[in-house]
């Protein structure tokens, strides 16, 4: 539980995150049709946008990391909040490819960092003991966002009109203005996690990225980045193998989905517990490790059985076994993008920590479709061997990580730049 410091700031937060999820789910769910029905684009074009604003916004994160450092995470949510809410709006006034392409690539140059601010603002009304913590529960809130949102985007979807498909898109901006809104309400109790306005030293706001420099850290990172291949199983591998490789009914994807979500809101806070050292968060890996392998090993199985109700039985243990990697990974990645970060420079090394997250939407679809789906239960056995080494490397690794004798970052503050001439 939260203690008492935490609490009051905590609600609000949480209660940011639901608005800014529930926008999201209503964008995720009817975007597509409407930049189809609406705008008049084909799918390899809004295919084309969405990668171009992918790619902006993975090689984005670092600088905007560094600019929370300047500015506090708390001004620089809001500021992306506000830019968000601009950005949205303004796909309502798309016109073809061009004026999509153009709005697309500005929107992506922050989005993907939004998340990573969220992580530093949340150690900020936590503190140290509570961060990932609060991310568990953030991390619950945004399911519960997406999923209202999503049914919110059915009933637009099932009316069909040109306002209703608008109406999609800019509830989501709207639901960004009022976040904005309410951040600069939220209380902070701890202002030690990540650095500030107050905290800058001479030579400190010039541009370094000591973070993308830091090997040892981006190691760890690309080891999470490996386990995060959970999302594009779930949003793409389950179902292609269900639909195409399985006799199971097709309909059994949706309640798959609704079994992970479900299962997501109630034990994501209890997977977290103890992963606020470099220790517990490799434990909690190495157990997200675990359950991703025995969840390939479920899937391999099901197209060989010749009955469908064991097809379904092994489905659904998968389903399971990919919602505790999932989870177990979700905290352990939370707990050392955290433990392995210097505080000067707090939101840039979480924001590049996101890389590995956010390398996973760009090369993820391809790399499930192609390099597993294609390939059966021979590609589900090297993705099997793929996690497993992940789980045993992410130790060593992060043990190197935590025994970097000076940080990079470190080093303006100890040694500033003389000045005059």
């Amino acid at each position: 539980m939260l203690g008492p410091a935490a609490t009051e700031g905590g609600a609000g937060f949480l209660a940011i995150g639901l608005i800014d999820a529930t926008g999201t789910g209503l964008y995720l769910a009817g975007s597509a049709l409407f930049f189809t029905t609406v705008v008049g684009l084909t799918t390899a074009q809004v295919g084309i946008g969405l990668s171009v604003a992918g790619v902006l916004g993975l090689a984005a994160q670092p600088v905007i990391g560094w600019l929370a450092d300047r500015w506090t995470p708390r001004r620089l949510l809001t500021l992306l909040n506000l830019y968000r809410a601009v950005g949205f709006t303004a796909y309502v006034f798309a016109d073809g490819f061009t004026s999509f392409l153009i709005i697309a690539a500005l929107l992506g140059v922050g989005e993907q960092a939004v998340f990573p601010i969220y992580q530093a603002l949340a150690e900020q009304i936590a503190g140290p003991e509570k961060r990932v913590g609060m991310m568990a529960r953030m991390r619950v809130v945004f399911n519960v966002g997406f999923t209202v949102g999503a049914l919110l985007a059915s009933v637009a979807i099932a009316i069909g009109t040109r306002a209703a498909f608008s109406t999609i898109i800019l509830g989501d901006a709207a639901s960004f203005l009022i976040a904005a809104l309410l951040l600069t309400r939220v209380r902070l109790r701890h202002t030690s996690g990540t650095s500030g306005p107050a905290e800058k030293k001479q030579g400190s706001s010039r541009l370094r990225l000591v973070a993308l420099r830091d090997l040892r850290y981006m190691a760890v990172a690309a080891v999470n980045g490996v386990l995060v291949l959970h999302t594009a199983l779930l949003s793409i591998g389950v179902p292609l193998w269900v639909g195409e490789h399985t006799d199971a009914p097709k309909a059994l994807v949706g309640l798959l989905l609704v079994v992970n979500t479900v299962l997501a809101v109630l034990f994501q806070v209890r997977a977290s517990a103890g992963t606020e050292t470099v220790r517990g968060s490799v434990g909690a890996l190495r157990k997200g490790a675990l359950a991703l392998m025995t969840a390939c090993g479920f899937f391999a199985l099901a197209p060989e059985t010749g009955t469908t109700a064991v097809t379904v039985a092994l489905l659904v243990l998968g389903l399971v076994a990919l919602t505790a990697g999932e989870l177990y990974q979700s905290a352990g990645g939370w707990g050392l993008s955290y433990a392995l970060a210097p505080n000067s420079s707090r939101a840039e090394y979480l924001a590049t920590f996101n890389l590995g997250t956010s390398a996973q939407f760009v090369l993820g679809p391809t790399i499930v479709t192609v390099g597993v789906i294609s390939n059966g239960a021979m590609g589900w056995a090297v993705l099997a061997g793929c996690f497993l080494l992940a789980g045993v490397v992410a130790g060593p690794l992060a043990g190197a990580a935590e025994q970097r004798p000076v940080l990079a970052a470190e080093v303006p503050e100890a040694e500033p730049a003389p000045s005059g001439g």
